[in-house]
């Protein structure tokens, strides 16, 4: 495509030394207008992407600064051995072993394990104000009480209780929820006394924050605004003649 400076003078040197007719000239003008005006939407678009981008940028930059300030002020209790960070699909979790924390089949946190889960909820409140999922997992060795029926009330109880100590310790309760898994997730096989040890665990879940993922407002327009359904009927076939 030629410069549209270039097209405007054409047309310019053009007119003046009458080589061209006056329709021609107003061809090339308005060729010349088209292309700067093309040209201005394509810079706008330009600024535009690029703030968004930058924009972005500076999100995830803030994430990752979080994310790095939440793992140094965890080391202590990472290096003591009482949790484990990782991140899974987009998600922080904080691990930690039921073991730490209660007693075989039990549902009641020990001293030590309120203790630590105190010292988690005081740091996720300084850290971070994302909404926090507790999850309670278990082994898969069957579990049948006068007070829990299965793994699955086990799984409950447990996670239920971290979200009470989590509460004391000042998390606000709008932002916890508690789930089960029972032995539906374990991290490793349950085929020895270790692997089933890894597998009874509570997970402190961060849950992502989906806001500024693109096309999440544009998400977010279509739910309150839904657009109409469109019902695809087959045609009848015609009958034969």
């Amino acid at each position: 495509m030629p410069s549209l400076k270039l097209v405007g003078l054409v047309a310019a040197l053009a007119l003046s030394t009458g080589c061209v007719s006056k329709a021609k000239y107003q061809q090339l003008d308005t060729q010349y207008t088209t292309g700067q005006q093309r040209l201005n939407k394509l810079q706008a678009d330009n600024a535009r992407l690029t703030k968004i981008i930058q924009t972005r940028d500076r999100a995830a930059q803030a994430r990752l600064d979080a994310y790095r300030a939440l793992v140094k002020e965890l080391k202590p209790l990472v290096d003591q051995g009482v949790l484990e960070v990782t991140v899974d699909d987009g998600r922080v979790v904080i691990g930690m072993a039921s073991d730490v924390l209660f007693e075989s089949g039990s549902a009641e946190l020990s001293p030590t394990g309120r203790s630590n889960v105190v010292k988690v909820g005081k740091i996720l409140v300084r850290r971070t104000e994302r909404d926090l999922q507790i999850q309670g997992h278990t082994d898969s060795d069957p579990i049948s009480s006068s007070t829990y029926s299965d793994n699955w009330q086990l799984g409950a109880a447990r996670a239920l209780a971290v979200v009470s100590a989590m509460t004391a310790a000042g998390v606000p309760a709008d932002r916890l929820s508690a789930a089960t898994y029972a032995d539906n997730r374990p991290v490793v096989p349950n085929d020895s006394d270790t692997h089933k040890a890894r597998n009874r665990r509570i997970e402190i879940v961060i849950e992502p924050d989906f806001s500024d993922l693109p096309g999440f407002q544009k998400l977010m327009d279509e739910v309150k605004n839904p657009r109409p359904l469109r019902i695809h009927r087959k045609p009848k076939p015609r009958p034969k003649k």
